[in-house]
């Protein structure tokens, strides 16, 4: 692995209680010097949001739109230009967009405050110097034509990847269908983890905003329930914001591939200092991790699980469209997963928006 020198030599992660009613986003970054030491009069900012599907706020499966309406108000307060963009799970199109917008009540914020939503479904080819799986990666124009880009990622549990946090939240810079081939590229977890960090290298944000206030636990990032946080974090260095985040919900953050091979990668920061609350403070014991989870941070080796299909199934099709490696078809009404050819990645189980779908055990 190639010996990237640390990137981060101190950093600083700030904790405060929040809910959607009461989010003091001045007092947050306060220690970290204000909106001001990020962005600019007259800059356009991105508030790269996580979208994955067209879903409503409720289910904890998006950044809440009154958190990204608070972080759109505090940029418009600094004098800067925000606009709201991501590019979710499935084809990339205005079609496919307007429906996430929509659902997720992003579109009103929009109207109600006047900023764009990103409609671009343009990409580049974009070299990646030090990358250690990708040399190359296709970089949506709306991140790339950004001045500034403020991440708003989500405390949320991921299937694959145990946590979807900071470290995870560009992945919305690539287009919708370039992820799943990256999953059927990159099947093992290290190698993903690898492939995610390369991708930051070259569309890192200049500060990260975390929706910690509803969570969500168990079998995410879809299927999974919501969780009461009451938090919100803040930082511009996002393995330090991730090792907060782990430190709150009692998990051992080299679990977590991702930031596992940031230590490798000597991404770690020296030190880290919490102005505000530490996490301790803030500590939660009963956080449920995805199902997949328990031999990566427990070392017990438990049967490896696969999508399964349930009788909830209204034969959409989107499981067939981002299934990597074609292994899923439609019979009669319902899909139908042939696991001599699935590779575990859960996309199937990601996409799908009447949870027909669960992990567990198969009998081969």
């Amino acid at each position: 692995m190639t010996d990237v020198p640390s990137k981060y030599e101190d950093a600083s992660v700030s904790i405060k209680r929040a809910t959607y009613e009461d989010m003091d986003l001045e007092s947050l970054l306060s220690p970290l010097g204000g909106f001001k030491q990020y962005i600019n009069k007259g800059e356009r900012v991105l508030l790269k949001t996580n979208l994955l599907n067209a879903t409503e706020p409720e289910k904890a499966v998006v950044t809440n739109p009154s958190f990204v309406e608070a972080v759109a108000i505090s940029v418009l307060r600094a004098g800067a230009i925000p606009f709201i963009g991501d590019s979710p799970s499935g084809n990339f199109s205005k079609r496919r967009l307007e429906k996430a917008y929509k659902r997720s009540g992003l579109i009103e914020i929009s109207t109600k405050l006047g900023i764009d939503l990103n409609y671009d479904t343009g990409y580049k080819k974009i070299s990646i110097p030090d990358g250690v799986k990708l040399k190359e990666a296709p970089i949506c124009d709306f991140v790339l034509d950004a001045d500034r880009i403020i991440a708003l990622p989500k405390i949320k549990t991921h299937s694959l990847m145990m946590l979807t946090l900071g470290l995870k939240i560009m992945y919305g810079a690539v287009p919708g269908l370039t992820k799943a081939k990256y999953h059927s590229k990159f099947i093992r977890r290290t190698h993903f983890a690898d492939m995610l960090l390369d991708l930051l290298s070259v569309a890192k944000p200049d500060l990260f905003i975390m929706d910690g206030i509803i969570g969500m636990q168990g079998d995410g990032p879809m299927s999974g329930m919501p969780v009461k946080l009451d938090l919100m974090l803040a930082s511009d260095d996002p393995v330090a914001l991730d090792i907060a985040v782990c430190k709150i919900l009692n998990i051992e953050p080299m679990g977590i591939p991702v930031l596992k091979q940031a230590k490798l990668r000597k991404m770690w920061p020296i030190s880290i200092d919490y102005p505000l609350l530490k996490p301790e403070n803030v500590e939660f014991k009963e956080f449920i991790l995805p199902s997949t989870a328990g031999h990566l941070l427990t070392g017990q080796k438990k049967p490896k699980k696969y999508p399964v299909i349930l009788d909830s199934c209204v034969a959409c099709g989107e499981c067939v469209k981002i299934c990597p490696k074609k292994a899923i078809q439609i019979i009669g009404n319902r899909s139908q997963v042939d696991y001599t050819k699935c590779i575990k990645c859960f996309c199937c189980h990601e996409v799908c928006t009447y949870n027909a779908i669960k992990l567990d055990v198969v009998n081969l």
